[in-house]
């Protein structure tokens, strides 16, 4: 069965062909076979993970990355591998999709706006996770050992999932620059949807969307670990 990805939004699907609609963003939009036609990745029974990547790089969600994948020896002559680490990361025009101005004004309200000279520490590794809007400025998310797994700048919205489930951070963030961000604690986000259900509806089903799409993709990035 042929697997397709939509290039907008991310949502994936099995089937003979794509749907003139689709039916994770709403919109007429192109899909791509994202199917496996290389020895690499398992062959058509397997989405491609290079192709998937490249789109979800395209609509700005970073998918879990594995900072320790070298392989290191232990006292016991076992190697272990780094542990996951979630890029909370996604563009704030993809996690607002659908919503027009005044509503994303509204959310925004719910949250707190504040000002780090650079080389501040915004979260470290442990802390409870917030939903993190960067307005202006730039971050390094960095792992235990202080390495830079990726970077974060404006528009980027950190944190995102914690919407659906409070988890504990994987890493800490360092402003590069000047910055200023907008900090909305999930609990209050979850008032103000319930509060607001047809703003939360919106909200709730981008952040699923997205959620599927990271899963996929996560899914498809084992498969070529497998038969890589």
């Amino acid at each position: 069965m042929t697997k397709w990805q939509c290039v907008e939004c991310g949502y994936f699907l099995e089937g003979e062909k794509p749907p003139e609609k689709c039916p994770g963003c709403k919109l007429p939009c192109a899909y791509t076979d994202v199917t496996c036609y290389r020895p690499e990745c398992g062959g058509p029974v397997n989405p491609d993970p290079m192709i998937m990547g490249q789109i979800t790089q395209r609509i700005g969600l970073k998918a879990p990355l594995r900072p320790g994948q070298t392989q290191t020896a232990t006292a016991t002559g076992k190697t272990t591998e780094g542990k996951l680490v979630y890029a909370e990361q996604v563009k704030k025009d993809i996690l607002f999709q659908g919503l027009d101005e005044e509503e994303v004004k509204q959310i925004l309200s719910v949250g707190v706006e504040k000002y780090y000279p650079k080389d501040s520490v915004l979260f470290n590794e442990g802390d409870e996770a917030e939903i993190y809007i960067i307005n202006d400025g730039k971050l390094a998310i960095r792992g235990e050992g202080g390495e830079t797994l990726y970077t974060a700048s404006k528009e980027d919205v950190l944190g995102w999932s914690t919407l659906i489930l409070p988890y504990m951070r994987t890493a800490s963030a360092i402003a590069l620059l000047r910055s200023t961000v907008v900090i909305i604690n999930s609990v209050k986000l979850n008032d103000f949807c319930e509060e607001n259900p047809n703003i939360g509806y919106k909200l709730n089903r981008n952040v699923g969307r997205l959620l599927g799409t990271r899963m996929r993709t996560s899914k498809a990035m084992s498969v070529d670990e497998i038969y890589g």
